[in-house]
Formats: structure tokens, C-alpha cells, sequence
């Protein structure tokens, strides 16, 4: 009602939002939410406004206030899972879905990409989104899909759209069916151990500036992360971590000092060399 108050039909405008809402988190709460289009374009923006953690709580509030409402037998049931559900919600994913909602009737995901900027917060919102999903506004339009599991958020652009940026530096969307995550803790959650032997090496490092650089979901994802056997990821470590005058052409920085500085295509080009020369020893 606080989005709508100064609008001439406040009651018909939150009447409308209620029920967009409640499709919507109908289509998040199946076994496995998966959005396309329209939907999923909402979805993006949503996180970025509240955050990966206030959308997971939205998501299992509203699984739980389903059941809640199986079970109820009167309205006054109704009504105090209702309100234990609005207190999930809060008053600031209500606005950001207000906004969402009241822009996205007879829009197209395109449409509603391009007055996401104009949002109030927006400029808040997309340093979220840089910063938990390596993902830009500017991407918002390309979105084909975001599904949800229990450990991850997987978003799918068209060929060629714009993923993560950061400081100018770019790089392309994950190829269908890769899967990222906001942190490595996150990826060794959900794949488990690299196997017996080996262990999880990222073949563009997870340092600071990268993941800052890049986003974290460009740095944690199963195309970037492998199973190496031990001994191998020790040296390349020990690679990283050393001058080497013919690959730098320094005598002052390390391989990953001067790696750094590089953009994600190269640092992954370099990385992917490095595993195969350390391993025929060239390096």
C-alpha cells in the first residue's frame, strides 16, 4: 500500500500486484523453479534489489505459507500465515516488486530491461548485482532462463550477451548447463570432493581481484573449476607463485602479478597452457 498511495486506485494497483506475486511465487516454489522470458528477467532484478539470501527466504516463506494454508480451516488462519509471510517479505522486496510488477504488465523482457535503470535504486541494486552474480543491468534484456536449486542460481543468456563486468573488462555468458556460484565454498557444497588424489584447481585464479573484477560467478562455475591430481596442482601453485623472465618478460613480478592484470579470456587461454606445459614440464 506504501508503493501505491499517492496513485488514483491504490487498492485496484496492490489488488493487481497480489496476484502477479502470487503467480509468480507459484512458478519459483515448484521442486525445481526454473523462469523464462518475462519471468526471468523479474527474477534477475528482484536479486538484485534484495539479494540472494532475502529471495531464497521469499522462496521457502511462500513454500511454507503454502502448506500453511492447506492446513488452515479458518480465515483467521489464513490471515496470521499471511502476515508471518509479509514479514518475510519486508518493505523493501514489496517495493522492489511493486516496481516490478506495475512495469512488467504488457511489457516484453527487452521492455522492462530498459526502465530497470530508471528504478529508484537502481545504481544500489547493480552494484549488488555485480557484486553476488557478476551479472550487469545491461544483461537484464539478454536473460533466457534462471533456474534454482537448492545450492545454486543458474542464469542463461543469449549467445553473445554480456554476463559480468567490471573496470571495463568483460566476458560472455557460461555456456548451457554450466553451473556458478557466489563463492567456492558455495561449488565444493554442492559437487562434493574433487576425488581421491586430486583437488579443485581454478584455472583463472579466485584471487580478490579477479572475483572482483569479474564476479564471482565468472570465477566459481564448472567451467572454470577442475579436479587435477595433487602433485600437478602443487606445482602449478608454485608457477603462479614464481618470477619466470620468459613467460613475463619481468625479473620483478610473479607469473600471477603479472597475470593480474589481464582479461578473463586471457588469464583463462594462459591458465588452460599452463596446465599442459607444467605437466609435460615444460615449465
Amino acid at each position: 500500500m506504501d508503493a501505491f498511495k499517492d496513485m488514483a486506485n491504490p487498492e485496484a494497483m496492490l489488488t493487481t500486484v497480489l496476484w502477479t506475486w502470487t503467480t509468480y511465487m507459484i512458478l519459483l516454489a515448484v521442486p525445481e523453479p526454473f523462469s523464462k522470458g518475462l519471468a526471468a528477467a523479474m527474477t534477475l532484478t528482484l536479486i538484485a534489489y534484495v539479494g540472494v539470501d532475502t529471495f531464497w527466504n521469499l522462496i521457502v516463506g511462500f513454500k511454507r505459507l503454502v502448506e500453511a494454508a492447506d492446513r488452515a480451516t479458518t480465515f483467521d488462519e489464513l490471515r496470521t500465515e499471511g502476515e508471518r509471510y509479509g514479514k518475510v517479505m519486508g518493505r523493501k522486496a514489496a517495493r522492489a516488486f511493486a516496481m516490478l510488477a506495475t512495469a512488467a504488465i504488457g511489457n516484453s523482457a527487452a521492455g522492462l530491461a530498459k526502465q530497470v535503470p530508471t528504478f529508484p535504486g537502481a545504481a544500489q541494486a547493480m552494484v549488488q548485482a555485480e557484486s553476488q552474480m557478476g551479472v550487469r543491468f545491461a544483461a537484464i534484456g539478454g536473460v533466457e532462463s534462471v533456474a534454482i536449486s537448492a545450492e545454486a542460481v543458474t542464469i542463461s543468456l543469449a549467445p553473445g550477451a554480456v554476463a559480468m563486468t567490471a573496470g571495463g573488462s568483460s566476458a560472455k555468458a557460461l555456456p548451457t548447463g554450466a553451473k556458478a556460484w557466489g563463492s567456492f565454498s558455495g561449488f565444493k557444497k554442492a559437487m562434493g570432493p574433487a576425488g581421491a588424489g586430486k583437488e579443485w584447481h581454478h584455472i583463472v585464479e579466485q584471487t580478490p581481484s579477479n572475483v572482483n573484477r569479474f564476479g564471482a560467478q565468472a570465477v566459481h562455475n564448472t567451467e572454470n573449476i577442475v579436479p587435477l591430481d595433487k602433485g600437478l596442482h602443487t606445482r602449478l601453485s608454485g608457477l603462479y607463485s614464481s618470477i619466470r623472465r620468459i613467460i613475463t618478460a619481468s625479473g620483478n613480478l610473479t607469473v600471477r602479478q603479472w597475470l593480474s592484470t589481464q582479461s578473463l579470456e586471457a588469464q583463462r587461454e594462459f591458465g588452460l597452457l599452463a596446465i599442459e606445459n607444467v605437466t609435460k614440464g615444460i615449465w
